[in-house]
């Protein structure tokens, strides 16, 4: 007997820090404008951080940024938070809150004190990029993290990397 390759596409994940919301906003219209398909987003980030940068204040009122994403996204907006205490308030948006969200024992996943590692290491992210992502997340930066296909997601960093010259 021989073993048959059935799927020889896998998803891979992609992920990208940046210091302000308004970054994160203009690389999301970069992607929309690209017409790339077959990928999914995610956005993580500190509830603080958006207030920080949207009125320079210090809030954890959550509805704002619920707002705020709907905007982008519309009514088909996913969105979330959690209290890490390692993190802080966290608000996610995307195709990863139901598994940020996801119920153990009654607690959200992402609420556990090694939950969020977890996640990311289940996701097939090594260790060193999980503590990465982590530290991006607690020191207020904001994690867009992308899942797709090799082509697309190769497309994706192309358009994001070029973004930086351009701006």
């Amino acid at each position: 007997m021989y073993l048959k390759r059935y799927n020889t596409k896998q998803k891979q994940i992609y992920f990208k820090a940046y210091s302000n919301v308004y970054q994160l906003e203009t690389a999301l219209n970069r992607i929309k404008v690209e017409d790339i398909s077959d990928f999914q987003i995610s956005i993580l980030g500190k509830v603080s951080q958006y207030y920080m940068d949207t009125v320079n204040c210090f809030s954890e009122n959550i509805g704002p940024v619920k707002a705020y994403w709907k905007s982008i996204y519309g009514k088909g907006l996913k969105f979330g938070s959690f209290f890490n205490p390692e993190l802080g308030n966290i608000f996610i948006v995307g195709s990863l809150v139901s598994t940020f969200l996801h119920k153990v024992d009654g607690k959200s996943l992402a609420t556990l004190s090694s939950g969020s590692y977890g996640i990311f290491r289940g996701m097939g992210v090594d260790e060193y990029e999980t503590t990465e992502c982590l530290k991006t997340l607690r020191n207020g930066k904001y994690l867009l993290i992308i899942r797709g296909f090799e082509e697309n997601l190769w497309q994706i960093e192309h358009v994001l990397e070029n973004q930086k010259t351009k701006s």
